[in-house]
């Protein structure tokens, strides 16, 4: 029988998914997926519908990873490291790929299918029992690609009640926060947030500007403490000092949290495109975690974009 690496053969258990090998990094959250809706109203489906649902996901899949493949190959650019890493990326893509035909290749000869979430929810397919989780190469592009499966599913078989993306276990980041300007002899100006983000500038040049990077920093470091509050409710190991946001080649970005380097995947566009000051951002997001008020600098003056 064939086996999926790259889609990871998966042992459900306790509260989340782990690898097969048990030191490997584990993914610990799980962006929302709007499939959600579609497990749910499997559960008594006959095997045609999981069979019908299979097939349309993993071809959606392989189309999108041929998207991103493609396009990949005309980034390429004068920075060698990054066309390095765009390199080992591509590579990983394309095994990835070769897979997810391989697992479609099997839906036509498998004798069991169905439609399963975790308790994290992860989709997968399980493909006589062996799971193929269900992902898309730019998180990003998750929500559009996951309604387009939807209608074209939804448009032949039952679905249930349709609710919003990531219903389950979606973490609710807030969408406005509060700030204001400081200024004093001693101390660069900077924009403070009521949840005590900071960003300092050299100058009061380009306040409003500013300002809303500064907001958006501030609201994308609230979620991402909000996941990681979450997490640790459930178990994860989260140890402050390594973690770090990383940008995907292929879009995205990982945040991993222990040494082990367990990973969350969740859009941190605007924390990725600066080179903030880890060390307070760490201290903020423990403290902001605790329930503990912490002002911290996470942006210096004059620090450039990544």
């Amino acid at each position: 029988m064939r086996t999926f690496l790259s889609l990871i053969l998966v042992i459900t258990l306790g509260h989340g998914v782990l690898p097969a090998h048990a030191d490997a990094p584990r993914q610990l959250y799980v962006q929302p997926s709007a499939l959600l809706q579609v497990v749910e109203a499997l559960k008594d489906a006959p095997i045609q519908s999981h069979m019908a649902f299979a097939s349309l996901t993993l071809e959606a899949m392989v189309q999108a990873y041929e998207e991103e493949l493609g396009e990949s190959g005309l980034a390429r650019g004068a920075d060698a490291a990054r066309d390095r890493r765009l390199d080992r990326w591509r590579q990983a893509t394309a095994l990835q790929l070769r897979e997810l035909d391989q697992a479609w290749q099997w839906l036509n000869v498998a004798e069991e299918v169905r439609v399963r979430a975790d308790r994290q929810g992860q989709v997968m397919l399980l493909l006589d029992g062996r799971p193929v989780l269900v992902s898309w190469p730019r998180m990003r592009d998750q929500a559009r690609r996951e309604a387009e499966l939807l209608q074209r599913f939804c448009a032949e078989h039952p679905c249930g009640e349709t609710r919003a993306q990531g219903t389950a276990r979606a973490v609710q980041g807030a969408d406005w926060v509060n700030g204001a300007w400081s200024f004093s002899q001693d101390r660069r100006p900077g924009w403070e947030s009521e949840t005590g983000v900071r960003c300092e500038y050299p100058d009061l040049r380009d306040r409003e500007a500013r300002e809303a990077q500064c907001r958006a920093l501030a609201l994308e470091l609230d979620t991402l403490a909000r996941v990681l509050a979450q997490v640790q409710r459930e178990g994860g190991r989260i140890e402050w000092q390594t973690i770090r946001v990383h940008e995907e080649p292929g879009g995205g970005q990982r945040v991993t949290v222990n040494a082990r380097e367990d990973f969350l995947l969740l859009p941190l566009e605007a924390v990725s495109r600066h080179s903030l000051d880890w060390r307070a951002t760490q201290r903020w997001l423990e403290r902001r975690v605790r329930g503990v008020h912490s002002a911290e600098t996470v942006l210096a003056a004059g620090a450039q974009p990544r």
